[in-house]
C-alpha cells in the first residue's frame, strides 16, 4: 500500500478501482487544471472504491496515517 502521494498521467480515461485503508485519515483524490489541483473526492473508510478517471493528470493525496493502492 502507498503512503505517499502519487501522480500520473492519465493518457485515456478509464475506470480503475482505488483502495483505502483509513487508519483513521483519509486519501483525496485530486485533478489537475491548468496550474491547480482540485479535489474531486475525498475517502476517509476503509474500502474499493471505483473511479471514472478522465483523460488528465490525477493525483491520490493520503493524510492521517492512510494508505491507497490503485488498481487499472
Amino acid at each position: 500500500m502507498q503512503t505517499t502521494t502519487k501522480e500520473e498521467a492519465f493518457s485515456r480515461a478509464m475506470r480503475v478501482t482505488l483502495g483505502v485503508k483509513a487508519n483513521g485519515g483519509s486519501v483525496a483524490v485530486q485533478i489537475k487544471m491548468g496550474d491547480a489541483w482540485v479535489t474531486t473526492d475525498t475517502f476517509w473508510n476503509d474500502g474499493a472504491y471505483q473511479l471514472n478517471i478522465p483523460l488528465a493528470t490525477v493525483r491520490f493525496v493520503p493524510a492521517g496515517g492512510a494508505a491507497f493502492e490503485v488498481f487499472a
